[in-house]
Order: structure tokens, then C-alpha cells, then sequence
């Protein structure tokens, strides 16, 4: 077996880092990560659908709609009425949860990502993509 590079180390490290991170938070908020997931997701897509949570998430189908079915049930999220790719909508209960939780993280990443210079903000972004690309080309090159 190859030695993993330290590079790719420490990357593992701050990727698991941010994740316990976020889930802190979720907790200081009194979410649930997934929770958490799909009101941020409504909150900045008012379009946002199961599938699109899915897929921008990584999450599972289960998953989510496991999460989604208990927001209906507790007053959060408003019924769905079974149609395709249906857009979640938020109850008041809902959105007082966005406005005074999710609001709170977005302004986090806002403050965040706002004091780095913009090439900064490029620079991150356009790497983190590349290596997102590059994983996908690697992912389907892999034979087991």
C-alpha cells in the first residue's frame, strides 16, 4: 500500500476539523446536522428540492427525506403533495428557524469569506474545484 502524502493528510485533518466544526455549531444552535442542511438549503434556494439537497449535500435520498418527513411532522416544513422534484416551502415555525438559526451560520460564512481578498476567495474556490474534478475522473477510472 502507497504512504498517503502529507499534503493530502493534512487536507483529510482540516476537512474532518471543518465537519466537527459545523456539527458544533449545529449543536450550539439545537439542530441536527441534516436539519441544519435542509433549512440552509432553503434558505438560499427558495427552489430547493429533495433531489437538489441530495446531490449538493452528498447525503443520502434516505437520509434526507427521513429528516424532511420529521420538519413536516413538527410544523417546519409545510406537507408535500408527492409531485417530482417538488420545492420544499417553510412554515412560519420554519422560517423563524432560518431567521434566527440558519441566518446566524450564513452570516458566519458570510464574515468569513468576506475577510479574504478576492483572489483569495478565487484561489480556494478554483482549487477546490479542480480537486473535485480531478477526484470525479479518478472515481471513474477505478476498477475494483
Amino acid at each position: 500500500m502507497q504512504k498517503q502524502d502529507n499534503t493530502m493528510h493534512q487536507f483529510d485533518a482540516i476537512y474532518g476539523e471543518i465537519s466537527n466544526v459545523y456539527h458544533e455549531i449545529n449543536r450550539k444552535l439545537g439542530l441536527t446536522d441534516t436539519e441544519s442542511i435542509v433549512l440552509y438549503s432553503v434558505a438560499v434556494d427558495k427552489n430547493v428540492s429533495q433531489k437538489a439537497i441530495c446531490s449538493l449535500s452528498g447525503l443520502s435520498k434516505q437520509t434526507i427525506n427521513s429528516a424532511i418527513k420529521k420538519m413536516i411532522r413538527d410544523g417546519i416544513l409545510e406537507p408535500l403533495s408527492g409531485h417530482k422534484n417538488e420545492t420544499l416551502t417553510p412554515t412560519k415555525k420554519g422560517q423563524k428557524i432560518i431567521e434566527e438559526k440558519i441566518s446566524v451560520l450564513i452570516e458566519m460564512e458570510n464574515r468569513i469569506f468576506t475577510s479574504w481578498a478576492p483572489e483569495e476567495r478565487k484561489i480556494f474556490i478554483d482549487l477546490y474545484a479542480r480537486y473535485l474534478d480531478m477526484l470525479k475522473d479518478e472515481c471513474d477510472c477505478l476498477e475494483v
